[in-house]
């Protein structure tokens, strides 16, 4: 098997431009290695290579560092979203690419998780001086945490475009209300969207941010559960404008803000410590 892979290796170094392709798809790594070295190869013969998914990252790496192909955007952008490329050449070869291909990388599930981060970053840089009408397209394909950052600069029509996203999920939009620095703008155009004002986490969420309107906030809390309602009656984060409409629901639904066993359980606890000092 050695000999034959030693053959075939000795073969692509020396085959012509018509017998390159044979050797393409070869499941040895050494005979694509000697492959590349064939000054016959051509760009569309290297792009094949650079897109198979079962060679080593070596064989990638040299793909990257050879000076022939420096130039060629199909190859460089085979490499950046190949899982199999060194994370340190995909991120060099990444710079190099454009923006909407940058975003499809940030949404590749096969990719490494730290390098789909880096190339969030890699695009949140370029936001500051984004013009506006690529910001708008780009905010109906970016990945989360673009649309995080997209959304915290406070554009009606981006952060619009943004909540409408198909790869937005909550757990972003969490972060989004939680955060201290996100616009008032942003927290009521999520409180009137028709989605993601209707899911009852983040109504949750929404009532505990000071930037909601008092009459969403009022809305919404007569959607929410008495348990969550308790929750959010005694919870200090809750701004005090919101406190006595909470108290009101619950009252209307024959609820107190606390539970008696609560109230029970908290007497004693303080007698326990009581004695317990004594």
């Amino acid at each position: 098997m050695a000999e034959s892979i030693e053959k075939r290796a000795y073969q692509a170094l020396q085959a012509k431009a018509e017998e390159i392709a044979g050797f393409l798809h070869d499941p040895s790594a050494k005979v694509i290695t000697s492959l590349l070295q064939n000054r016959a190869v051509s760009e569309q013969d290297v792009l094949v290579i650079a897109n198979r998914k079962n060679l080593p990252g070596a064989v990638l790496e040299s793909i990257g560092k050879d000076r022939r192909w420096a130039e060629s955007y199909p190859i460089r952008l085979a490499l950046a979203k190949n899982p199999k490329t060194p994370l340190f050449v995909a991120i060099s070869t990444a710079r190099y690419l454009r923006l909407f291909d940058l975003a499809e990388i940030c949404r590749s599930n096969f990719l490494p998780l730290t390098y789909r981060h880096k190339i969030e970053a890699l695009i949140m840089e370029k936001l500051p001086t984004m013009p506006l009408g690529v910001k708008k397209t780009l905010a109906k394909t970016a990945s989360a945490n673009v649309l995080f950052r997209m959304m915290k600069e406070g554009n009606r029509e981006v952060t619009q475009l943004c909540l409408g996203n198909p790869h937005l999920t909550e757990y972003p939009l969490y972060k989004i209300i939680n955060s201290k620095s996100t616009p008032a703008l942003t927290i009521n155009l999520m409180a009137e969207h028709p989605n993601w004002s209707n899911r009852p986490a983040i109504r949750f969420a929404l009532v505990r941010n000071s930037h909601l309107t008092l009459a969403r906030c009022v809305e919404f809390l007569q959607g929410i559960r008495v348990p969550d309602l308790r929750e959010l009656y005694e919870d200090p984060s809750v701004p005090v404008t919101v406190k006595p409409y909470i108290h009101s629901e619950l009252m209307e639904r024959g609820e107190e803000a606390v539970k008696a066993e609560e109230k029970e359980d908290r007497v004693y606890e303080i007698e326990e410590e009581l004695n317990t000092s004594s």
